[in-house]
């Protein structure tokens, strides 16, 4: 699995996207939401033999901020090739597009922590074509100075994700609200990667 699989994957969509009728999304080719929740409602009982990543392009506002929406398609698309053929690499592997930068990936416990390291290492090789060199050096999109003038960076675009490997306490409609608030909270950290525990959830 690599760049050789997901180039083919965007070529591929490329051409089905001639008939965005064979696409439940137009813009990655992958299933939707419903897609996404029915296959939840599958595998929630057996969490703890699959896992579920709730993944997003982080720092890509600022990107788009400094550098324009003129490739703003494009790095979604690889962000959905890239995990597309991660997951299809795995038994029973499974991603989904959740908005326009978040998507769901579903998988054996076993393969997750690989899969992920895997697509977040591509992910980054491949984006480095999009900035300049000098922000590749620094490893920074903007710096600024805040109000009581300390300085503030933002990092390079990357791939976030909160997982959740075992059962909690939580319904199946709210574990998709309960990682995205999480995935919302690590943006601004060095995290990349979160395990959802009873601590984290917000049940009111």
């Amino acid at each position: 699995m690599g760049f050789t699989e997901a180039k083919k994957y965007i070529a591929d969509l490329r051409k089905r996207q001639n008939n965005p009728y064979l696409w439940p999304d137009y813009l990655t080719g992958l299933p939707d939401k419903t897609a996404i929740l029915r296959k939840l409602e599958e595998i929630y009982p057996k969490i703890g033999n699959y896992s579920v990543a709730y993944v997003r392009i982080s720092n890509i506002q600022s990107y788009l901020i400094k550098y324009g929406p003129n490739r703003h398609a494009d790095i979604i698309q690889w962000a959905a090739a890239i995990l597309k053929t991660s997951a299809d690499s795995r038994k029973n592997g499974f991603v989904g597009t959740l908005s326009t930068h978040d998507f769901m990936v579903i998988c054996a416990c076993r393969d997750m922590q690989l899969l992920m390291d895997q697509a977040a290492a591509l992910f980054r090789k491949r984006i480095a074509d999009y900035y300049s060199s000098e922000d590749l050096k620094k490893q920074e999109t903007l710096s600024f100075k805040k109000g009581d003038g300390k300085a503030f960076s933002i990092g390079l675009m990357k791939l976030v994700c909160v997982v959740a490997d075992k059962k909690l306490p939580v319904k199946k409609s709210d574990l998709i609200i309960n990682m995205a608030r999480v995935c919302d909270a690590i943006e601004s950290t060095d995290d990349d990667m979160v395990i959802m525990t009873r601590d984290l959830l917000c049940t009111d």
